[in-house]
């Protein structure tokens, strides 16, 4: 696998996972001067939902990569 596909895919998992934090803290945030978190409300719910498995899967799917390729120039 050539090494610019391997950075690629780094830059994919990195976004996802930024903008998993970036729904996670946002349903903390916008909820602050009461103790109620809205990570239980259906759209906050339903994104943490699907980018948390897309970050995890692509975490994975990482670390199996990281083990079996070797980049290539």
């Amino acid at each position: 696998m050539k090494k610019n596909n391997l950075v690629r895919f780094a830059f994919l998992t990195q976004v996802v996972g930024a903008i998993f934090f970036a729904v996670f803290l946002t349903s903390y945030a916008l909820a602050l001067p009461s103790n109620k978190v809205l990570h239980g409300e259906p759209i906050f719910r339903t994104s943490l939902s699907i980018f948390g498995g897309l970050f995890l899967i692509l975490v994975a799917v990482a670390v199996v990569l990281s083990i079996i390729v070797k980049p290539k120039d």
